[in-house]
């Protein structure tokens, strides 16, 4: 009896000494957050994705239903009514839905993940077309109501990722170029990696391409950039003249219901003070807004060109509770580094002067002498440290070398998992993102001597 006592024990010891051999598997499915793996700086990782006929027939019913349309139709189906949605914001109205799907990376796999398609007009443009690239998000926890063995699922710590297929940027490089030119400058951004992108929708499994992954903003990202708690946390379509409930929308603590400090935002800066009183009305905007660091994000998000946001479009960006102050968190930036985009929108001059007061958080805080010098003042430093061509052309030319044999291979993502047309078209978005950066720079560069 001794005996088997002993052996049992010893190969108890054994077993927990071979599980701990692989430090690689032990973080995969961890609850630490290990960012350089999930989102390495400049390497590629690879993602596969098991869908199944059955579930992607789910997700084209509920597709149909949101938008009207068949898989690869721009056709109305005849007699079908799109649900109501944000207005003219919706494109594809609310969330589509979760099925299961099984991940794999490696050795490693997460079954029972929770796989949802995203986005708006880049998801329903692609729907439209046929395209199999689609955006789309990971929960992994997200059936542990019923698969409790999934139970606080993690990816390496992270218990959702989303994935953008660079819809509308050839580079493939822009939304990780600009999260990074955002944090350099002191404005809090999602990280951002490069994957390649495996799913079997029931066909077998099939590549489609190069994505992002980009985290959530609620889950790690503001506690580790600011070494704060984070609290409340928005996905406005607001252009926050006033308080609208069905156009703040909550990614956090949704059971209390507590919109108090976006409510104190909207109030103050709208606040007839501004006109009587300019010193007790920033007292009051700065107590519940951090102005500053908006001011570097307007900075940076003037001097690259990005219509596709605030002072264009009610969205595109989320507001953070960190100590009771809302920060701006810029998002979706797949359609910056150019000053013209879709519905004649246009990117933001550096100076504003066209931006009416439909738009207050813009137009009331520039109007400010001391808040449009620091500005100025900021766009100046962003230039002089981070947008020179030496700094720029550095950085494409790192991340044109992890992209390039993505495109020069035998396994070159195409249509109908691809938007691009040929593997040429890389090397030529590239070009032009180099050449528009220079442009950039020296048109910015007279406006920071005047």
């Amino acid at each position: 009896m001794r005996i088997s006592f002993i052996f049992a024990i010893f190969l108890l010891f054994i077993l927990a000494c071979e599980k701990n051999t692989d430090p690689i598997a032990s973080k995969a499915y961890g609850k630490t957050p290990d960012y350089d793996w999930v989102f390495p700086e400049a390497e590629m990782r690879s993602i596969n994705i098991q869908v199944g006929q059955a579930n992607w027939d789910k997700i084209q019913r509920d597709m149909e239903y949101r938008t009207t349309r068949k898989f690869g139709s721009a056709t109305t189906i005849p007699g079908a009514v799109a649900p109501a949605g944000n207005g003219s914001l919706d494109a594809v109205p609310g969330d589509p839905i979760y099925v299961e799907a099984d991940v794999s990376q490696g050795n490693n796999k997460w079954q029972k993940v929770g796989f949802r398609l995203k986005g708006n007009a880049s998801l329903n443009a692609t729907w439209r077309s046929g395209v199999y690239k689609l955006p789309f998000k990971l929960q992994f926890d997200e059936f542990e109501d019923k698969y409790t063995e999934t139970k606080n699922q993690r990816f390496y710590g992270f218990k959702e990722l989303s994935f953008a297929p660079s819809y509308g940027d050839n580079t493939f490089m822009k939304e990780k170029l600009l999260t990074d030119l955002f944090r350099k400058a002191g404005v809090m951004a999602c990280k951002v990696a490069y994957y390649k992108v495996y799913i079997d929708f029931g066909q077998g499994q099939k590549y489609c391409g190069v994505y992002q992954a980009i985290e959530t903003v609620e889950e790690h990202m503001v506690e580790t950039q600011s070494g704060v708690k984070v609290g409340n946390v928005y996905k406005p379509e607001s252009n926050l003249q006033s308080f609208i409930i069905t156009q703040i929308e909550k990614q956090n603590n949704k059971e209390l219901a507590d919109y108090s400090d976006v409510k104190a935002l909207i109030a103050a800066l709208n606040n007839s003070s501004r006109v009587s009183d300019r010193p007790l009305w920033k007292k009051q905007l700065e107590a519940i807004f951090d102005v500053k660091s908006y001011l570097k994000y307007l900075a940076v998000n003037n001097t690259v060109g990005n219509w596709d946001t605030y002072g264009q479009v009610m969205h595109n960006y989320f507001l953070a509770n960190t100590n009771g102050v809302l920060r701006w968190i810029p998002y979706d930036l797949n359609l910056s580094f150019q000053m013209k985009g879709g519905l004649n929108r246009t990117a933001l001059t550096m100076e504003m002067k066209e931006v009416g007061s439909q738009w207050p958080l813009i137009r009331y805080i520039v109007d400010d002498p001391e808040y449009f010098a620091f500005y100025k003042a900021a766009v100046k430093d962003f230039v002089e440290k981070n947008f020179t061509p030496t700094a720029m052309n550095n950085y494409i030319r790192k991340h044109k070398a992890v992209l390039a044999p993505n495109f020069i291979t035998t396994e070159i993502e195409k249509p109908p998992y691809s938007y691009l047309q040929n593997p040429q078209s890389f090397d030529s978005a590239v070009s032009d993102l180099e050449k528009y950066i220079n442009e950039r720079y020296t048109a910015v560069s007279i406006f920071i001597k005047d």
